[in-house]
């Protein structure tokens, strides 16, 4: 029976003991939050947005204290480290967490989210833009190749493999990416009118309605240079094959026609590098200068980054 009894009480004393380290770690994580936040802080601020990421990466284990700002902080330096695709996924996990918060939280977080979406976008349309000048390039030098001029091989055949590159690969190609970042700028321009930027100063309504204007010309512009589908010269609707003959004058005009788009495109893209300077002011008013949240809960920061 005493044996019992010591038993009894040996369990009455460990009980308690999982809670008591629960308890323990719980408070360990909760006095480390500032400490995280202060040193990822100081590395965002120092433009080592990468270190910043990971370090604001801390702040999402165990952190009952407004969640949101964690994955905001990490989002939003992500997107300044260059990784849209993890400052995308970050931000939007950021503004379901901030449901119940107030309308400028939500604001500011659907305006990083808006942000990195444009930049993949920009991305996506310079990975077009390099597709069609390495097809003018091969062009060139097939050309030069079939004149009996002197030409760059590696144009033609950049992997050695002794396969020429097919200039209507890469024509295809970059209209992928174009396609991406038509869809991109289209998904920007839809969080720019998700609920919570309602309660806007006029300036900052102002500038948003030259954000979304921003995205239309460019969602226009990417979709532009994109080939356009052959149309059946019959019905006039599109098909999928041009027709199997043409004549000298035809070819002509289709020539003209593409000459008249390759000029289009080229107005275009020097219009998107005006809107460049625009852009990165409406950046640098998000994103820089500002420190992140500091994850204690306390609120504070900037009103631009937590």
């Amino acid at each position: 029976m005493r044996t019992r009894r010591l038993r009894r009480r040996a369990l009455l004393l460990l009980l308690p003991l999982p809670l008591l380290v629960a308890a323990l770690v719980l408070g360990a994580k909760l006095v480390s939050l500032p400490v995280v936040a202060s040193y990822a802080s100081g590395r965002y601020d120092a433009g080592d947005y990468t270190d910043a990421a990971a370090s604001f990466e801390l702040q999402k284990t165990m952190n009952l204290v407004d969640p949101w700002k964690a994955w905001f902080n990490t989002g939003t330096a992500a997107h300044r480290a260059g990784d849209d695709t993890a400052a995308i996924s970050d931000l939007h996990r950021a503004y379901d967490l901030a449901e119940d918060e107030g309308p400028v939280v939500r604001c500011q977080v659907q305006v990083n989210l808006s942000i990195s979406y444009e930049t993949s976008g920009d991305y996506e349309t310079s990975i077009g833009e390099d597709l069609l000048a390495q097809k003018a390039a091969l062009e060139h030098a097939l050309a030069a190749r079939d004149a009996g001029e002197d030409y760059d091989q590696y144009v033609i055949d950049p992997y050695g493999t002794g396969e020429d590159l097919d200039p209507q690969d890469l024509q295809d190609e970059a209209s992928q990416w174009f396609s991406f970042a038509e869809r991109s700028f289209a998904t920007a321009e839809q969080v720019r009118g998700w609920p919570g930027c309602e309660e806007q100063t006029p300036e900052e309504k102002e500038q948003n309605e030259a954000s979304v204007q921003r995205l239309q010309d460019k969602q226009q512009r990417a979709k532009d240079a994109q080939p356009q589908e052959p149309q059946d010269p019959q019905t006039g609707s599109q098909g999928e094959e041009p027709p199997p003959e043409t004549d000298q004058s035809d070819q002509s005009e289709q020539e003209r026609a593409e000459a008249e788009r390759q000029e289009k495109l080229q107005q275009q893209n020097s219009e998107a590098r005006d809107d460049e300077d625009q852009s990165r002011q409406e950046y640098q008013e998000y994103f820089g200068g500002e420190d992140p949240a500091d994850g204690s809960g306390d609120g504070g920061g900037s009103t631009k980054n937590w």
